[in-house]
């Protein structure tokens, strides 16, 4: 995998304002791009909120002709950028997907991952699924070169993710990017903690867990 440069988003989200969080991730996709960045990650369901249960089916996105994923793909494509977006995605047999989206440079979906799919060199997890190495190591041994996890972790686990992702760094000598939500939501405090991670164990970026931010 050539060199580049990639951003992790560490932010709240707003519940239930989409039109909101679009606009936010937009801005800080041309944030990014002015740094140089050609892959952005953003935080689990950041589009919607994480906890919207009630308006779960209402908030979630056709992967075919989703409004905002039509947005971002159009955004990605001006700004030849790769984008990982959390967000209800539909579901035509039952309740909607806690899903990642992987859009490409081109504007395509690449590759979704419902929270356990891999596309080219690079591999998704969602949240809890990188709390578990077999996960992370079957997608390495299908040739991904980096792996990506957008997650909404929260206190009481601090340290949980940042401590896994550079493990499964080494683990699989392999690059590691983790992006977590910052705030408070209902009940669920996030922890920040967001980090990229050399396949070595080296830590090449970190966030604090409070402060809102770009990792690059």
């Amino acid at each position: 995998m050539p060199p580049f440069t990639a951003c992790v988003v560490q932010t709240p989200s707003y519940p239930y304002d989409k039109a909101g969080n679009l606009q936010r991730a937009l801005d800080t996709m041309e944030t990014a791009a002015a740094q140089g960045a050609s892959l952005i990650l953003f935080p689990e369901m950041f589009l919607t909120g994480y906890l919207i249960r009630n308006k779960l089916e209402e908030l979630s996105e056709s992967l075919e002709d989703g409004p905002a994923l039509a947005a971002l793909s159009a955004k990605a494509k001006a700004l030849s950028m790769g984008v990982l977006m959390g967000l209800p995605l539909k579901n035509p047999t039952g309740k909607p997907y806690n899903a990642i989206v992987m859009i490409d440079r081109d504007g395509t979906i690449a590759g979704v991952q419902a929270k356990t799919h891999f596309f080219g060199g690079v591999g998704i997890l969602v949240c809890y699924d990188g709390e578990f190495p077999e996960t992370a190591r079957s997608l390495a041994l299908d040739g991904a070169k980096m792996i990506c996890m957008c997650a909404a972790n929260m206190t009481p686990y601090e340290d949980y993710h940042f401590v896994y992702m550079r493990t499964r760094a080494m683990e699989n000598r392999i690059y590691t990017l983790y992006c977590n939500y910052i705030g408070n939501e209902k009940r669920f405090h996030y922890c920040g903690q967001s980090g990229i991670f050399h396949p070595t164990g080296r830590i090449l970026a970190e966030a604090d867990q409070e402060t809102p931010g770009l990792l690059y």
